[in-house]
């Protein structure tokens, strides 16, 4: 089974160029330039999303508090969020003490895609148990 990623990142060449970095992996993959674009995309799909892939500070709504709107219709997706300022109050806040995956921008494919493994790897692991 291949893993459905949601991205979410405001700023479009990142969005672009991470979006591109996934499918080539062979991931899944649906698409956000906003928040409230997610939360409608999250909606309508009916398969498992088993990871958000979000910036952390965007305008309208953070990651964080996406992730938690997004949990109630799909309660499988984990997040990992990525954020150019891993000093911003919400990083600081909502991100870190919390054990929340975390990958400071910017990054390289290489670490984009481990992360995301790391990530995944932890639900193949609940899944399996």
């Amino acid at each position: 089974m291949r893993e459905t990623i949601l991205v979410v990142d405001d700023e479009l060449f990142v969005l672009n160029a991470v979006c591109g970095i996934l499918r080539h992996a062979g991931y899944d993959v649906l698409r956000a330039s906003t928040p409230a674009e997610a939360l409608a995309i999250s909606h309508q799909y009916s398969g498992p999303i088993h990871l958000l892939l979000s910036d952390v500070v965007m305008p309208q709504m953070s990651g964080p508090t996406l992730a938690d709107r997004l949990e109630p219709i799909h309660p499988e997706t984990i997040a990992l969020f990525m954020a150019g300022m891993p000093d911003h109050p919400e990083v600081l806040a909502r991100v870190l003490p919390l054990g929340r995956g975390f990958l400071p921008k910017p990054f390289t494919a290489a670490t984009l895609l481990s992360k995301v493994e790391e990530a995944l790897t932890g639900v193949r692991n609940e899944l399996v148990a």
